[in-house]
């Protein structure tokens, strides 16, 4: 009995396997998750097994997920409502902090200075003289902008409905938010843009031509900027 147990323990830890793993790292407002995913399997596995194995780890997420919510919900019922975050000497001069604040969320927004001062003046604000009321205000702005981008430009972690996009779903508020002001930063008339384009109005795109239309907008440079190739002549 004990020589069977022996060849038994080496055919195991013969076996040939490969791992596998996935990671991805998602931005919610200022914070970062990193999701990862391992997956061991025998090198001889089929695609069923290797579904399979997935499947198990999307439960277990979905699993521990909900058992987190409800203690970060409990710990919140308990620690009451946080306080409003005040500013001090509102009237002041923005600070240094304030205005980096504000270029690093310009680069993630990928705005030219032109762009940025396009938006300042939509929010009654100059960059130069701005308090730091004013100054707080619009960096809440700013952020939401670019929280809304990466929820259309993000790619998800795990896609729980991949093909409700390739099916034809409608185009989504927050689509149609950005490219109305996409359109206004490049001085392009929406309706008529998406009628010579789809033969439609903007309400009746669907999400992938929204996000079509989204991409080629951001990539084009802010009006009254030439290409770097032709600058450089």
């Amino acid at each position: 009995m004990a020589a069977a147990r022996k060849n038994t323990t080496e055919d195991r830890t013969s076996e040939r396997v490969v791992s596998r793993t996935y990671r991805a790292a998602i931005r919610i407002g200022e914070d970062f998750i990193t999701l990862e995913e391992t997956v061991t399997l025998p090198i001889d596995a089929s695609d069923e097994e290797v579904t399979q194995a997935v499947d198990l780890g999307w439960r277990i997420y979905q699993a521990q997920r909900a058992a987190i919510e409800g203690q970060i919900a409990s710990v919140r019922e308990s620690a009451g409502a946080p306080q409003p975050i005040t500013v001090r000497d509102p009237e002041a001069p923005a600070s240094d902090k304030q205005r980096n604040y504000i270029a690093a969320l310009q680069e993630d927004l990928s705005w030219s200075s032109e762009q940025l001062a396009a938006y300042a003046r939509e929010q009654n604000v100059d960059l130069v003289t701005m308090t730091k009321g004013q100054a707080s205000t619009f960096i809440d702005g700013l952020k939401k902008l670019a929280e809304e981008r990466t929820s259309y430009n993000g790619q998800p972690a795990r896609q729980e409905q991949p093909q409700r996009q390739a099916d034809g779903a409608p185009v989504n508020d927050k689509q149609l938010y950005a490219l109305e002001r996409l359109a206004q930063q490049h001085g392009l008339d929406l309706d008529a843009e998406v009628q010579r384009r789809y033969g439609a109005l903007p309400h009746d795109l669907t999400a992938a031509q929204a996000s079509a239309l989204l991409r080629e907008w951001q990539q084009r440079p802010a009006p009254g900027r030439r290409p770097v190739s032709e600058s450089a002549l």
